[in-house]
């Protein structure tokens, strides 16, 4: 399986998820994945032909997953993507309020107060989880996130 990160060149985040994902995926014994970053500039900006021609490389290399870091970057994405690959396309923040609030606390807990280590621990380990299922054989669906 393939996965893509994409972010921003002036926050570390990206590269920070980069390196707890293969750390967790390594903890888990999870093996087959490939893991890219690439960060919006290298892309190309929204107003040149070379983002698209970016995402059809990309593409055609076979990424199965597609990780952005903002919203904006997935609604840009997708104006240069065809209808049937924005399925790949995942919002790291929707992964990382995958947690099962029965695993949290019984204190009042609110994700608000979380700072971002403890959102990049808890969205890195959601995806290798998904990705355990994933490659267990369930290929008719997407990632469940």
């Amino acid at each position: 399986m393939k996965v893509l990160i994409i972010g921003l060149e002036r926050t570390g985040k990206v590269f920070s998820t980069e390196r707890l994902f293969r750390k967790k995926l390594n903890e888990a014994k999870v093996t087959g994945v490939e893991i890219t970053t690439a960060e919006m500039s290298e892309l190309g900006s929204p107003g040149e032909r070379k983002l698209e021609k970016s995402l059809k490389e990309i593409l055609h290399k076979g990424v199965d997953c597609i990780v952005v870091m903002e919203q904006w970057q997935k609604e840009l994405l997708t104006r240069f993507m065809e209808y049937k690959t924005w399925s790949k396309i995942y919002l790291f923040a929707d992964i990382c309020k995958k947690k099962i609030s029965s695993a949290l606390p019984s204190c009042d807990v609110d994700f608000r107060y979380r700072n971002e280590s403890e959102k990049i621990n808890d969205g890195c380990g959601n995806l290798v989880e998904s990705m355990k299922t994933y490659k267990k054989g369930d290929h008719s669906v997407r990632l469940a996130f």
